[in-house]
């Protein structure tokens, strides 16, 4: 594995000029949009959500694959990568919360959920499925067979279990025992100098730890991607792991004084997932997810209205716009058994993460960011379903083909 050969970065495929303009022009369009019929704030978090799924592919951000390589080869340079980006989001969204920074007039309000039930068995099922459908994760777009057909089916699966947990919610966290949301930083002696500091040594001690872990085991490098030189690597190469770590956090405290609240996926897809059952017929605004979560405004009003599924949409045309210019629009035939995977992996990630209050990016990433008690609890589960997944797929010869 340490060859020269298997050292060197793959060929980086042409540009998919066609595609690449028509992700621009929708970019464009919306952008032009926006700026006559909204505000300021929805402008910007386009603009933000664009830049955050560019940096995303670019840096082939993972999070399932952090857990299963230190298993597989004891790497754990994507820990730490991790650890980089949390740590610098806790540092920008520490003022942010302890001043009152936003844009306007807008309170804000980090990513602080209560400790529930839902919260502990949705964040296991998320980790379960994230393993199982991480063909959504970007490395594997380069390496799987198949992948980009998977990250399809991924999508869909998790728009389909977002709909199932905000009609199953209110069982999860309204009915069964639960703790009110809880913050390390505010509902402690700490405040938010204190919890920083504690956060910071934390995530030093298991840097420290990791890397001594690494020089012990000796694991392989990562596996190299697609590269080039100079100002091209901006546009076509794969950006230094560190370099996106640094980027994303900066972009999600943007996002946090920009909106008023840190950056969320899993929130968009329960409205798309409801906007699209209400188109036939079934009214869905009596789901206690909607009134419990203040998304009943979200609801009822257009969907261009809400701002999440703007930045959201931004994500997805930066993620397409950097997919187009490493040329990787390309939907190739995927293994049955690698569909079934990839759609009942989104599936569990989708119920999952609605019931446990979001997922790799609001429950994790704003999260722990936002020193909520009930992240650390969300990515210990997870962490515990990543591992069982994996466990599966070991014992019954389940594991990804690989190109």
């Amino acid at each position: 594995m340490s060859t020269k050969d298997n050292r060197q970065a793959p060929e980086r495929q042409p540009v998919q000029k066609i595609l690449l303009l028509i992700g621009l022009t929708l970019f464009v369009s919306l952008l032009l949009h926006l700026y006559v019929a909204a505000d300021l704030t929805h402008l910007l978090l386009l603009i933000l959500g664009f830049a955050i799924g560019y940096t995303l592919l670019h840096a082939r951000f993972g999070f399932s694959s952090v857990y299963r390589q230190i298993v597989e080869d004891g790497n754990t340079e994507m820990l730490r990568t991790h650890l980089v980006m949390l740590g610098l989001a806790a540092v920008l969204f520490a003022p942010i919360l302890m001043f009152g920074l936003a844009l306007g007039e807008t309170v804000p309000e980090g990513a602080v959920a209560p400790l529930s039930i839902g919260l502990v068995f949705g964040s296991f099922l998320f980790g379960f499925g994230m393993e199982i459908g991480s063909g959504l994760a970007p490395a594997a777009l380069y390496r799987m067979e198949g992948a980009r057909t998977a990250l399809i089916l991924t999508l869909a699966g998790f728009l389909t279990g977002a709909g199932f947990g905000g009609y199953h919610f209110g069982f999860w966290n309204e009915r069964l025992p639960a703790i009110r949301p809880y913050s390390i930083a505010e509902d402690t002696p700490l405040g938010y100098p204190g919890a920083l500091i504690l956060l910071l040594s934390f995530f030093a001690i298991v840097a420290f730890v990791s890397y001594s872990y690494k020089k012990r085991k000796r694991p392989p490098a990562l596996p190299p991607m697609p590269t080039a030189v100079k100002w091209r690597k901006i546009l076509y190469g794969t950006w230094p792991l560190f370099t996106g770590a640094a980027v994303l956090a900066l972009l999600n405290a943007l996002v946090f004084y920009v909106q008023g609240s840190p950056w969320k996926l899993t929130a968009s897809f329960t409205l798309w997932a409801g906007k699209m059952i209400e188109t036939l017929g079934i009214d869905i605004s009596s789901w206690e997810y909607w009134s419990a979560q203040g998304e009943i405004p979200a609801l009822v009003n257009p969907l261009f209205t809400d701002e999440r599924t703007i930045l959201n949409i931004g994500v997805m045309l930066g993620a397409f716009v950097t997919l187009c210019l490493s040329g990787l629009v390309r939907f190739q035939k995927a293994p049955l058994h690698l569909c079934i995977k990839a759609l009942t992996g989104g599936i569990l990630m989708g119920y999952g993460a609605t019931i446990s209050f979001g997922a790799n990016v609001g429950a994790y990433f704003s999260g722990i960011a936002s020193f909520s008690a009930h992240a650390w609890i969300w990515t210990l589960m997870a962490i515990a379903g990543v591992y069982a997944a994996y466990y599966l797929e070991t014992q019954f010869d389940l594991t990804r083909s690989q190109k």
